[in-house]
């Protein structure tokens, strides 16, 4: 079984087991549908767990599931994944991309290499790339301006070049 990471694990939420989810996905009524099952990432295990509820709160998303009843069973979770068997995700078009996907990828401009992936962040004006260079992080706009190419098959995300972009 192979595992897509939906979301992280920020925070509980009241007494009652509810954690605060930070979501990497654009389908949340699908992935947090009563009964789905999910998997929290917990030193190198995988905790199956059903989701029970799902309210989305500004830019987090509270979460509850079956299995866990009040807080002192979820404070341990706070900073891990939360994943989905990747036979339940639906296929996407072409140009559309988990971030699963994206995050790791190596980053070119033509063939100057510019550095890594690390994570991608989710602002209200879109979703930001960032970016490990040799000695920093950048942040790069997720938008047709800026990105040429995303290439899965190679693992490759090549950057139309700006100029002060870097």
């Amino acid at each position: 079984m192979e595992l897509i990471t939906i979301g992280k694990i920020v925070n509980t939420h009241g007494l009652e087991g509810t954690l605060k989810v930070k979501s990497f996905t654009d389908f949340k009524e699908e992935r947090y549908a009563k009964g789905t099952p999910l998997y929290i990432a917990f030193e190198r295990d995988f905790i199956p767990v059903t989701v029970v509820s799902y309210k989305e709160v500004k830019t987090i998303d509270l979460v509850v599931f079956k299995e866990f009843t009040n807080i002192n069973q979820v404070e341990k979770f706070k900073g891990c994944d939360l994943k989905i068997d990747k036979e339940l995700i639906h296929k996407l078009d072409l140009d559309e991309f988990y971030f699963s996907e994206i995050i790791g990828m190596e980053v070119y401009s033509d063939d100057l290499h510019i550095g890594k992936c690390i994570d991608i962040r989710d602002y209200p004006q879109g979703e930001v790339l960032v970016v490990k260079m040799s000695e920093k992080n950048v942040l790069i706009p997720f938008r047709k301006e800026f990105i040429k190419e995303v290439s899965k098959e190679k693992n490759i995300l090549y950057l139309i070049m700006w100029e002060g972009l870097l």
